[in-house]
């Protein structure tokens, strides 16, 4: 069941943009892969200080999970895509959604199913270290539109 879910959180969140205003999810790429580099790093602090393991995981990745290259950037271009530049809705949704997922989703169906176990770290740590990502990546996203409106100018 683990590699199945496994599976299911890398691809399947993607077929959820196709139905979205193509322009505005490439406005989003850039900050999603962003916040893919930063989970990544997140990972491997996880895995030198034992915050937690990952059990179960697609074949070709070992202590990263297959949610950070498939629910999270997705998750981050929707949020992003719904709620921004509005900074209270974006922190607001992002907030209600990191708890979701700290609270509900990571010990009732990742931990159950054995994707990952958390060792040293609690769900709160986990709900903090997620959204310890959040004004990196809007400050991010804001820096990115300076720079494409710079460009744009230019032409």
């Amino acid at each position: 069941m683990g590699q199945i879910l496994s599976w299911i959180v890398m691809i399947l969140p993607w077929f959820l943009l196709v139905t979205l205003n193509s322009i505005r999810v490439r406005n989003f790429l850039s900050v999603a892969f962003f916040t893919v580099l930063l989970n990544t790093i997140y990972f491997q602090m996880a895995e030198i200080w034992n915050w937690w393991i990952v059990k179960t995981n697609v074949f070709f990745l070992t202590n990263v999970s297959s949610f950070t290259y498939g629910l999270l950037p997705v998750t981050t271009i929707l949020v992003f895509y719904l709620f921004y530049p509005n900074l209270w809705l974006f922190f607001g949704a992002n907030m209600i959604l990191d708890a979701i997922q700290a609270f509900i989703i990571s010990p009732f169906i990742f931990e159950k199913v054995g994707l990952y176990e958390l060792n040293t770290m609690n769900n709160f740590g986990l709900f903090l270290a997620i959204i310890s990502h959040l004004p990196i990546i809007y400050v991010y996203q804001r820096w990115y539109d300076s720079v494409n409106r710079k460009k744009s100018d230019h032409f």
